[in-house]
C-alpha cells in the first residue's frame, strides 16, 4: 500500500464494512477496508440470506423498513446478481399460545406502516402447499425477502472499489492507535495507516479489538448450525421461520436451520459478561446449549488474541441440529421423504445482551465509530447500516434516530425488553 493516510480506515470486510465503504467512497471519502481474512468470510457469508423487516425488535424496525427499499434496487446499484427475492416472511404457529404471540407483534408493525398479517392454516397453504395440517397459523409480510449471503460482500467490494476504496485482505489490525483522546491511526500486520477515523465492523472480533483502549463491549459468540440441501419441490418464494427455519432458492435448493436453537461456546468473556446475560439465558435457556471445550483452552492460552492467527473462524456445525431440522421439515411438509444434505457449515454471531446492535460514534476516544453487536440480524441490515455510519461520520447525525442502539445503554444499565418475536 502507497498511500498510509486514509480518511477512514474500516476494520472488518463483512456486509457491514463493505457497505460502509460503499458508501463513504460514493462520497468521496478515502477510505481503507482492513479485512485479516478475505470479505465476507465469516458470518457474512454463513447467515440464513433472510432479509426480514417482520418480527424485529421495535428499535430495528425503522432501520430495516429503510434497508429493504435498498434492497429493492440494490442489485440495479452494485450491478450485481445477488438473487434477490421479493417473496415474503413466514412466521408459523403450532398451537395457539404461539399464534397469539405473533399476534401481539402486529400493533408494532401497523405503528410503523408495515403491512404485516395473521393468517389462517388455510390461508397458510395457499401460499405454502406443501404444509401439512399440523400448522395451525402463521404471520406474513409480503414485502420481505431474501438474497445470497456469498454473492452480497463481493459485489459491495466491487462496487466501492470502483469508487475509490481501498481493500487490504490479509491484513488484520493489531491495534488502534490514540493520541490526546483521539484516533490517530491503526497498525496492521502489514504496517501502519494514518487516520482520524476508525469504524470497528469487527464482528465477533470487536470485543477483543475494543478491549485495549479501554472500551467495554459486552458481546459473546453464539455458534448456529446452517445446511443446504438439494433440490427438492417447490415450497414458496418466502422465507420461513418456524421450528426450522428456510428459504429456497430458485433452482430448488433449501438452506435450512433450526429455527430457535443456538450454542456457545464458554470463553473468558462469558464470565467477564455473565451478570448482563442473565436475563437472555433464562429466557432463552431451553434452545441455547452451553459447551465447555476446546474453545475455552484457547481462549485461556491467548490464541484469540492474535487476529491473524484465524483468517476466518470456521466452527464444527452440528450435525445432530441438522438432522432435527430435517425431521422437522418431513414432519412439516408434504413431498419431502428424500432429502439430501449436500454441506454444512456453522458460524459464530456477536451477540449482545439485549440482542440489538451498536451503531454510535464514541466521544472516548474519539473518531471511533462502532456498527457491530448485531446478533444474527446483520445481514439483512447490511446496507442500511453502511448508509447510516457514513452518514454519522459525513453529516455527525444520521437521518434515522438510532438512540436505542448506542453504546452508553450498557452503562447506563438499560434493561430493554425485546419486542423481537422471532
Amino acid at each position: 500500500m502507497k498511500d498510509r493516510n486514509a480518511d477512514v480506515v474500516v476494520v472488518g470486510g463483512g456486509i457491514v464494512g463493505c457497505s460502509t465503504a460503499y458508501y463513504l467512497a460514493k462520497r468521496g471519502v478515502s477510505v481503507v477496508v482492513c479485512e485479516k481474512g478475505d470479505v465476507g468470510l465469516e458470518q457474512s457469508s454463513r447467515n440464513w440470506g433472510f432479509v426480514r423487516q417482520q418480527g424485529r425488535d421495535e428499535a430495528e424496525l425503522p432501520l430495516m423498513m429503510a434497508c429493504n427499499r435498498i434492497w429493492q434496487s440494490l442489485e440495479a446499484e452494485l450491478e450485481a446478481d445477488l438473487e434477490w427475492i421479493q417473496g415474503g416472511n413466514i412466521a408459523l404457529a403450532y398451537n395457539h399460545e404461539r399464534l397469539g404471540f405473533l399476534e401481539q407483534w402486529l400493533p408494532i408493525a401497523k405503528e410503523h406502516g408495515l403491512e404485516t398479517s395473521l393468517l389462517s392454516a388455510q390461508q397458510l397453504r395457499k401460499l405454502v402447499p406443501a404444509a401439512k395440517s399440523n400448522l395451525l397459523g402463521a404471520m406474513f409480510t409480503s414485502s420481505d425477502g431474501q438474497a445470497e449471503p456469498q454473492k452480497v460482500c463481493p459485489a459491495f467490494q466491487r462496487a466501492a472499489k470502483t469508487k475509490g476504496a481501498r481493500f487490504m485482505t490479509g491484513c488484520a489490525v493489531e491495534r488502534i492507535e490514540i493520541q490526546n483522546g483521539s484516533v490517530s491511526g491503526v497498525y496492521t500486520e502489514h504496517g501502519y495507516i494514518r487516520t482520524s477515523t476508525v469504524v470497528c465492523a469487527a464482528g465477533a472480533w470487536s470485543t477483543r479489538l475494543m478491549r485495549p483502549l479501554g472500551v467495554r463491549l459486552p458481546s459473546l459468540w453464539i455458534k448456529g448450525s446452517v445446511a443446504r440441501v438439494a433440490p427438492v419441490r417447490t415450497l414458496t418464494p418466502a422465507g420461513v421461520w418456524g421450528r426450522t427455519a428456510f428459504r429456497q432458492r430458485s433452482d430448488g435448493r433449501l438452506y435450512m436451520a433450526l429455527g430457535v436453537e443456538g450454542e456457545h461456546d464458554l470463553m473468558i468473556d462469558s464470565l467477564r459478561f455473565f451478570p448482563a446475560y442473565i436475563p437472555v439465558y433464562l429466557h432463552n435457556r431451553k434452545e441455547l446449549k452451553l459447551k465447555l471445550g476446546r474453545v475455552l483452552i484457547d481462549d485461556l492460552f491467548g490464541r484469540y488474541d492474535d487476529f491473524s492467527r484465524h483468517r476466518a473462524l470456521d466452527p464444527q456445525p452440528s450435525r445432530k441440529e441438522i438432522e432435527q431440522a430435517v425431521r422437522y421439515m418431513q414432519a412439516e411438509y408434504e413431498g419431502l421423504k428424500s432429502m439430501t444434505i449436500e454441506r454444512m457449515w456453522a458460524g459464530y454471531m456477536d451477540c449482545t445482551p439485549d440482542m440489538l446492535p451498536v451503531i454510535d460514534a464514541l466521544t472516548r476516544p474519539r473518531g471511533l465509530v462502532l456498527a457491530t453487536g448485531f446478533s444474527g440480524h446483520g445481514f439483512g441490515m447490511g446496507p442500511i447500516v453502511g448508509k447510516m455510519v457514513s452518514e454519522i461520520i459525513l453529516d455527525a447525525k444520521p437521518s434515522l434516530d438510532l438512540n436505542a442502539l448506542r453504546f452508553s445503554r450498557f452503562k447506563e444499565g438499560i434493561k430493554t425488553r425485546s419486542t423481537q418475536v422471532v
